[in-house]
């Protein structure tokens, strides 16, 4: 399931501890306007999105996508193969270029295969 715009917004400003009405106040809107954004009834207009990362010291991208974490999710349904990622992430430099040629060696390998069965 996509992460949606007034979830994000949701979670960066409870993140932050500013109520809605504290985050409508330093945007100069209505406190329903921030409720109905969060509910994902509506959305702002560009130029009240970047109000609201200036204010929430976001990108606008994460307000609008969520993290690099969620995007993430978002894309690879393999849940093991995430967590492994993630993992991986951790290695050392070296280990991790070593892992990033294996995976690059392995899709060239399968790639070829494919074109050679379709010639």
């Amino acid at each position: 399931m996509a992460i949606k715009f007034g979830d994000n917004l949701k979670r960066i400003r409870s993140e932050k501890n500013i109520s809605q009405a504290d985050l409508a106040d330093l945007i100069g809107m209505h406190a329903t306007h921030i409720s109905r954004y969060e509910r994902n009834i509506s959305l702002p207009s560009i130029e009240v999105l970047k109000k609201m990362a200036e204010k929430l010291n976001v990108s606008t991208d994460e307000l609008l996508y969520g993290t690099q974490e969620d995007k993430v999710k978002g894309k690879l349904q393999d849940n093991e193969l995430l967590t492994m990622f993630n993992k991986a992430q951790t290695l050392r430099k070296d280990d991790l270029h070593c892992i990033k040629n294996m995976l690059n060696a392995y899709i060239l390998k399968t790639d070829l295969q494919q074109k050679l069965i379709a010639s």
